[in-house]
C-alpha cells in the first residue's frame, strides 16, 4: 500500500528506523540519522532496512529484537470498536482534548483550560514552539480517543497511534485522515525522533517513562489515565474480571518525579447503565478478554442481572505531567 494512502504519510517526518535506533545501545539515541521515506509500499531509511507498509494501512516496525506480545485479539478489538463507537467514555475523550486543546497554542478549542478537580492547582498552557502539533497515544487500540484529540487540536496536528495489535492498528488507521497507526514495543527504544511530540497520551497502556521523556518536547505534555479503586466494581465479582492495582496511580507519581512535573490531576466518574451486550463488550475489551470468551461473559451477565440493564460505575484518574529539565 501506498503511504500517500493512509496517515503515514503526515507522521513520516516523526518516525525513525528502529534498527538504526536499537543500533546505539538502547538508549534512545540514533546510531544514523533513521529518517524513514516513502518507497512504493515500503518505508526505508538510508542505511537501507525497509519496513512494509500493510493492507491495513499500518507499518510494523517491531524488529526481531522486539519482546514476543499477544496484542488484543480480534473479538477484543470489535468489543472495544462497538463500546466506544456508542459514546459510553465520551466525557473521557472530551476531557483528553480539552487537556491537550489547552495545552496547545493555535488549537481551535480550550474549554475550561484552568480546571483541576483533584489538586486545586491551576493548569497552564505551554509556550508556543512554532512547530506541527504532534500527539502520540501509546496502545491507542482503535485510535478512538487519539481521534477526539486531534479534533480538538489545528488542523495540521498530526497523531501517531501506537500499538502491537494488528487488528487494532487496522481500525486506529481509518480512525482520523492524520493518523498514522505504527506497531512497535513501547519497552524499547521508540522508533520516534527526539522531542518532537506535544501531547502524550497514555490510557490503560504500558509506560516506557524515560522514552517517553526522550520524544516529548520541552512544552508538551503528558496525560495518563489510570484506573481507580472502584473502577467496574459492579462486574469484577459476577464476571471475574481480572483484579487491578489499587495503589496503581500513587506509585506513577514515585516513579515520573525525575522525568515528570505533575501538573494537574483528576478524578473521573462515568456512570453507565448498560445492556447485557454493552457489559460484554467492556469487559471482553480490557485484558479479561485474553482469558475468556464473549459466550461465557454473557452467560454471566444473565444469570447475575437476568432480563436487566447492568449499572456500572467507571472512575479514572486522569493525571497530567510536564517534562523536566
Amino acid at each position: 500500500m501506498d503511504p500517500a494512502g493512509t496517515g503515514l504519510a503526515v507522521v513520516l517526518p516523526v518516525l525513525r528506523c528502529p534498527a538504526c535506533v536499537g543500533a546505539s545501545g538502547g538508549d534512545g539515541a540514533l546510531h544514523a540519522d533513521g529518517a524513514l521515506h516513502a518507497d512504493g509500499g515500503v518505508l526505508r531509511c538510508a542505511a537501507g532496512h525497509g519496513f512494509d507498509i500493510g493492507r491495513g494501512g499500518y507499518v510494523n516496525l517491531r524488529t526481531g529484537r522486539a519482546r514476543r506480545i499477544a496484542g488484543d485479539t480480534a473479538a477484543m478489538v470489535a468489543a472495544r470498536q462497538s463500546f466506544l463507537g456508542a459514546d459510553h467514555y465520551r466525557p473521557l475523550t472530551t476531557r483528553l482534548a480539552e487537556l491537550a486543546a489547552a495545552s496547545t497554542p493555535g488549537a481551535r478549542s480550550a474549554p475550561n483550560p484552568g480546571r483541576d478537580a483533584g489538586t486545586g492547582t491551576n493548569f497552564r498552557p505551554a509556550s508556543p514552539a512554532g512547530s506541527v502539533p504532534v500527539a502520540l497515544e501509546i496502545g491507542a487500540g482503535t485510535g478512538h480517543h487519539l481521534a477526539g484529540v486531534l479534533a480538538a487540536l489545528p488542523a495540521g496536528a498530526v497523531g501517531v497511534a501506537v500499538d502491537v495489535s494488528k487488528y487494532a492498528l487496522r481500525r486506529a488507521a481509518r480512525a482520523h485522515p492524520r493518523i498514522g497507526a505504527v506497531a512497535y514495543d513501547a519497552a524499547g527504544p521508540w522508533p520516534v525522533a527526539d522531542g518532537c511530540v506535544s501531547v502524550l497520551l497514555d490510557v490503560f497502556a504500558p509506560r516506557n517513562l524515560a522514552e517517553m521523556r526522550r520524544v516529548l518536547r520541552p512544552d508538551g505534555l503528558l496525560i495518563v489515565v489510570t484506573p481507580e479503586p472502584g473502577h467496574l466494581a459492579e462486574l469484577r465479582g459476577p464476571l471475574g474480571l481480572v483484579g487491578m492495582q489499587p495503589d496503581k496511580g500513587d506509585r506513577l507519581d514515585e516513579r515520573t518525579a525525575d522525568r515528570f512535573a505533575p501538573a494537574a490531576l483528576e478524578r473521573l466518574d462515568i456512570p453507565l447503565v448498560l445492556s447485557a451486550d454493552e457489559a460484554v463488550d467492556l469487559a471482553l475489551m480490557g485484558p479479561t478478554g485474553h482469558h475468556r470468551t464473549a459466550e461465557d461473559l454473557r452467560d454471566q451477565v444473565e444469570a447475575a442481572w437476568p432480563g436487566r440493564r447492568v449499572a456500572v460505575t467507571v472512575r479514572l484518574a486522569v493525571r497530567c505531567y510536564r517534562p523536566r529539565g
